[in-house]
C-alpha cells in the first residue's frame, strides 16, 4: 500500500473526514433523541420531581432548625443569647431571612423561614419561591415569657390528609401563585412588593386555632392548595435538644452541688418526689418552686432549691466541747442562745489547784463552740454565706484567745447547719486553800442567718442556672444521693453493698467519660427528659417520668441511656466520685 493511501484508494485524510462526519451525525441524532424524550415526559413526571425538589428543600430547613435549637455553640457563634435550649426563633419579617427576636402575636408568629438568624442558606422550592415558617407560640426564643423544657408541648395543628398535634413549628413550600385562593374569586395570588409579606398571597387552608394557627395539608397539590409542609414535632425537637441539656447539666449545675459537699462535708437533702400538700405532687406546673425543699426522710427525689428558705438560729441547739488544754469546763451544761441577731454560749471554766495556797495562775483550754442554723441541708445552701471571720468573733474581756481561731461548718442529720467555732484560750483563775473559783467565759458569734442569701443555683438571674431555673428543667430533674453523704450519713459508702450505707450503682455509663467502676456513686442526676409511650404528666408515679432501672430508687441502681432513646431516654449525670 502506498504511504498515505487507504485500503479503499482514497487519501487517510479523507478517511478521518468521513469518520468525523459520522460522529457528528451520531450525536445529532441522539440529541434529537433527548429532546423528544424530554418533551414527551408526563405532566405527573413533573410534578413528582417538582414534588420531590421542593421536600428535600423542606428536610433541609427542618434539620437546620433542629440543629440551631440545639446548639448553643452556634447560638453564641451568631451572637445571640444561649438561654433557652429549645428554643426556636421567630419568623423572619422579609426576604432577609433575619429574625426581629419578637413575634408575640398569631400573626406575627407566621412568616419567612428566618434562614440567615439559623445560619442556613436562602432556601427555595422548586417554583423559587422563599421558604415559609410557623413556630408555636410557647416554642419561640423569648426568655422570661415562655418556658421551654421537656414537658412543654407545641400548640401548632395539622389536618387535612396528614394530621398532627404537639407541632412546634412548621415550614412550608409555598410553590406558585394560584388562582381562587383567599382572595375573591378570579384573582390571583398578589405577590407584588407591596403584598411580599401578605400570608394570604403565599399560603392557603389555615384558620386560627385556641393558641395558634391551624393548616391544612392534602396529598398532591391542587388548583386551590399547592402548600407542601414539614412539620417539626415536640419528639423530633427534643430528640435532638435533650442530650445537649444533658451536657449542660453536667456544666453548669452539677457545680453547684460538688461545691456545697466541699464547703458542707455532705450533698443536701433531696426533696420528697411525691409532695404532701394537695394538687402539688410530682413535677407539674403547679408545683411551685419553693416546695421543692429537701426532707430528711429521702435519699433520691428532687433537687432542693427552693429560693424562699430561711434560716435562722435553732435555739437550745448548741453545745462547748473540750479538744485540749490542761483546763476544764466546769459548772454544768453550757448555755447557749441567740444573742440580738447573733448566737453566743457561756460557760465556766477552770483549772487544776494551787496545792491549798492562795494563788492567782494562768492555764489554757482548746473549746469547739457550736451554734446551729436551720435549713442549711435542706437547701442548696451557699456556705460562704453562713461564714464571718473567726477574728470576728469575740471572747470575754478577761480571756485571751489564740489568733488561730477558726470558723467551719458541718451539717446535722436533722439538716441543721453548724457553725463550729475553734480556739485556744488562756485565762486566770483564783484558787485559795484548794478552792478554785471558775472564770465564766461567753464566746458569741456575729452573724444574722436573716441576711443570709439562698444559693444562686436557684436563681433564674444566674448567669450560670439561670436557663436552667428559668425554663424549669427542675421538674425533669431527679436526685439521688448515697445515705452515706447525706446530712449526718459519716461521709462513706459501700460499693458491694454487703454493710450500709450502700453506694449507688449506674449502669450503661461511657467509660470514656466516667471510667470504671459504676458501683462507686455518691450522687448523681437523672434528668428524665420528655415522657415516653403516653406516660401522663404531671404525676405522682415515678414511673412516668423514668424508665428502666430508675423509677426504683430503694434498690440504689440507675441507668443510662447512651444515642437515641428507645423504651428509656434517661440521662445520668454523676456529681461524685
Amino acid at each position: 500500500m502506498r504511504r498515505g493511501v487507504g485500503r479503499d484508494g482514497f487519501p487517510c485524510r479523507r478517511q478521518g473526514g468521513f469518520a468525523l462526519i459520522a460522529l457528528l451525525a451520531l450525536a445529532a441524532l441522539m440529541s434529537a433523541y433527548l429532546i423528544a424524550n424530554a418533551l414527551t415526559r408526563t405532566s405527573a413526571e413533573l410534578a413528582n420531581e417538582r414534588e420531590r425538589n421542593s421536600m428535600d428543600t423542606l428536610r433541609q430547613a427542618k434539620a437546620a432548625l433542629i440543629a440551631y435549637a440545639a446548639s448553643e455553640q452556634w447560638q453564641a457563634y451568631k451572637g445571640q443569647v444561649t438561654k433557652q435550649p429549645g428554643g426556636l426563633p421567630c419568623p423572619a419579617a422579609s426576604t432577609s431571612g433575619s429574625s426581629p427576636g419578637i413575634c408575640s402575636s398569631a400573626l406575627s408568629r407566621i412568616g419567612r423561614l428566618p434562614w440567615a438568624t439559623i445560619g442556613a442558606e436562602d432556601l427555595r422550592d422548586a417554583s423559587g419561591e422563599q421558604l415559609w415558617y410557623a413556630v408555636s407560640s410557647n416554642f419561640r426564643r423569648a426568655s422570661g415569657t415562655t418556658v421551654i423544657n421537656s414537658d412543654a408541648q407545641g400548640l401548632l395543628t395539622i389536618t387535612g390528609t396528614a394530621p398532627a398535634s404537639n407541632v412546634v413549628a412548621i415550614v412550608f413550600a409555598p410553590g406558585p401563585a394560584i388562582q381562587d385562593s383567599t382572595l375573591p374569586p378570579g384573582q390571583t395570588q398578589d405577590r407584588s412588593p407591596a403584598n411580599i409579606n401578605r400570608l394570604a398571597s403565599y399560603l392557603e387552608g389555615f384558620t386560627t386555632g385556641a393558641n395558634d394557627y391551624i393548616f391544612t395539608t392534602n396529598a398532591l397539590p391542587t388548583a386551590t392548595l399547592n402548600d407542601r409542609l414539614i412539620v417539626i414535632t415536640q419528639a423530633d425537637l427534643m430528640a435532638a435538644v435533650e442530650p445537649a441539656v444533658a451536657a449542660r447539666i453536667q456544666r453548669d449545675i452539677a457545680p453547684y452541688l460538688q461545691t456545697y459537699f466541699t464547703q458542707w462535708g455532705a450533698f443536701p437533702f433531696p426533696a420528697k418526689f411525691s409532695n404532701p400538700d394537695p394538687g402539688t405532687t410530682g413535677t407539674g406546673t403547679t408545683r411551685p418552686q419553693q416546695l421543692y425543699v429537701g426532707d430528711v426522710t429521702q435519699t433520691s427525689g428532687l433537687l432542693p432549691i427552693n429560693p424562699t428558705v430561711s434560716y435562722a438560729w435553732v435555739a437550745g441547739s448548741g453545745s462547748v466541747t473540750q479538744t485540749a488544754g490542761p483546763g476544764w469546763i466546769v459548772g454544768g451544761t453550757p448555755v447557749c442562745v441567740t444573742s440580738g441577731t447573733s448566737w453566743q454560749c457561756n460557760f465556766q471554766a477552770s483549772g487544776p489547784s494551787c496545792a491549798g495556797v492562795s494563788c492567782v495562775t494562768g492555764t489554757t483550754l482548746g473549746i469547739q463552740v457550736e451554734g446551729q442554723v436551720s435549713n442549711a441541708g435542706l437547701s442548696v445552701a451557699n456556705a460562704q454565706n453562713f461564714l464571718v471571720p473567726a477574728g470576728n468573733v469575740t471572747v470575754d474581756q478577761t480571756v485571751l484567745f489564740s489568733p488561730l481561731a477558726t470558723l467551719g461548718l458541718a451539717l446535722a442529720a436533722t439538716g441543721n447547719g453548724r457553725v463550729l467555732y475553734g480556739a485556744t484560750i488562756q485565762y486566770s483563775y483564783n484558787c485559795a486553800s484548794g478552792i478554785c473559783t471558775p472564770v465564766a467565759v461567753s464566746v458569741t458569734i456575729p452573724m444574722d442567718p436573716a441576711n443570709i442569701v439562698v444559693s444562686t443555683l436557684t436563681s433564674a438571674s444566674d448567669a450560670n442556672a439561670g436557663w436552667f431555673i428559668a425554663n424549669e428543667w427542675y421538674r425533669q430533674t431527679y436526685y439521688a444521693v448515697s445515705p452515706g453523704y447525706l446530712p449526718g450519713g459519716g461521709g462513706s459508702c459501700d460499693p458491694s453493698k454487703t454493710t450500709t450505707p450502700f453506694c449507688l450503682t449506674v449502669n450503661n455509663l461511657s467509660p470514656v467519660i466516667y471510667p470504671p467502676p459504676a458501683n462507686d456513686k455518691r450522687a448523681i442526676l437523672v434528668f428524665a427528659g420528655r415522657a415516653l409511650d403516653g406516660s401522663a404528666r404531671p404525676s405522682a408515679n415515678l414511673g412516668n417520668y423514668l424508665e428502666g432501672q430508675n423509677p426504683t430508687p430503694a434498690d440504689f441502681v440507675y441507668e443510662h441511656r447512651q444515642g437515641m432513646p428507645t423504651s428509656i431516654n434517661d440521662r445520668v449525670v454523676v456529681v461524685a466520685p
